[in-house]
């Protein structure tokens, strides 16, 4: 008998166990298969909802920085402006008449400069909420201040040519004929320094009015937008600033007293509180509120209660619209005006 031989039993067990492995190599059933492709899309759906609040919260968190920088960066160039204000170089201002010329004149003989009588520009103007707009503010939002700023350049320059924008010389040398000049020709420009040899420095007179549009670009979008019409040259040309902006208003801090200091906030020169608070050269500060909302709606994001406090323009209405908004406000000083009146 063969000892190596295998039984009939061992024989038939090691069959099945060929058979159940051939079973097993051949994959799943159609019962694992369908569970686990409910697994996997289980799994894809959970990534899927995820990604989707990731790119939601990126979005929204994109938009609330964008909102934050831009208002702070319109508020920071209004302050910017109003401290610059009334910059006129040496000028001395004894005995001048303070005019408030039209922001939107581009004659030099409009800019409100006069040497007999003496006459010369107020630092700023103000148009209330419920004012006409000025002739150059084109698609104003409505119950929106405007602000018209006047002052001098930082920069010395001649103009170019002669119907430039009108420039500004003060004489330093007390043998000049005039102690100042305004004009928009180069050869009107002879006025000189200490020395009485050198050529005294020549600034542009720069006239910027500015305040709120429907739009940034009209006929395009509606995005509310802070923008400036200056004059350049002998044209004035409007440019947007800063898109979002959707409201100022702005307090005027007046001087009654003579000493450089504001005594009360208007919003608007009164002469019937007395004749100092009726004259706008008697501004020496200014309460600034600037409004900005997001430039496009956020998914979702509603806000049945929220108003923003404008001073004496009283509480925005609930707007609850989709856009985020913000509200920053400023006390500024007006440095050239102020100093002016400073007792040394």
């Amino acid at each position: 008998m063969d000892t190596h031989s295998h039984s009939p039993s061992k024989r038939s067990q090691h069959v099945r166990k060929v058979l159940r492995a051939g079973i097993q190599a051949r994959g799943f059933t159609l019962i694992e298969l369908m569970v686990a492709v409910a697994i996997g899309l289980l799994v894809l759906g959970t990534v899927a909802v995820v990604f989707a609040g990731t790119s939601r919260n990126g979005a929204d968190l994109e938009r609330a920085s964008r909102l934050a920088g831009n208002v702070h960066y319109a508020l920071e160039m209004l302050t910017e402006e109003l401290r610059l204000a009334g910059y006129f170089a040496e000028m001395s201002f004894v005995g001048v008449a303070w005019q408030v010329p039209d922001p939107c004149a581009t004659t030099t003989d409009a800019q409100g400069w006069s040497r007999a009588p003496f006459t010369a520009p107020a630092a700023l103007a103000g148009f209330r909420r419920a004012d006409p707009s000025p002739a150059c503010v084109s698609d104003r939002r409505p119950g929106t201040a405007v602000l018209a700023l006047r002052r001098a350049s930082v920069v010395t320059t001649l103009p170019a040519a002669a119907s430039a924008a009108p420039h500004l010389q003060v004489s330093k040398c007390r043998l000049d004929p005039s102690p100042w000049v305004v004009s928009d020709r180069p050869a009107d420009f002879t006025l000189r320094n200490l020395d009485c040899a050198t050529v005294a420095d020549v600034r542009q007179l720069l006239v910027r009015t500015y305040f709120v549009a429907n739009c940034n670009d009209c006929g395009v979008d509606s995005i509310p937008t802070l923008k400036r019409a200056e004059l350049v040259g002998g044209e004035i040309v409007v440019t947007p600033l800063v898109e979002g902006v959707e409201d100022i208003q702005i307090e005027y801090g007046f001087d009654a007293d003579g000493d450089g200091n504001p005594d009360r906030y208007l919003d608007f020169p009164d002469a019937a509180i007395a004749p100092a608070y009726g004259d706008w050269s008697n501004v020496m500060a200014a309460r600034l509120f600037v409004l900005l909302r997001s430039t496009d709606r956020q998914p979702g994001y509603l806000d049945a209660t929220k108003r923003f406090n404008l001073g004496e323009a009283g509480y925005t209405p609930v707007a609850n619209d989709g856009f985020r908004r913000l509200l920053l406000s400023s006390v500024v000083r007006i440095n050239n005006p102020a100093g002016q009146r400073e007792t040394p």
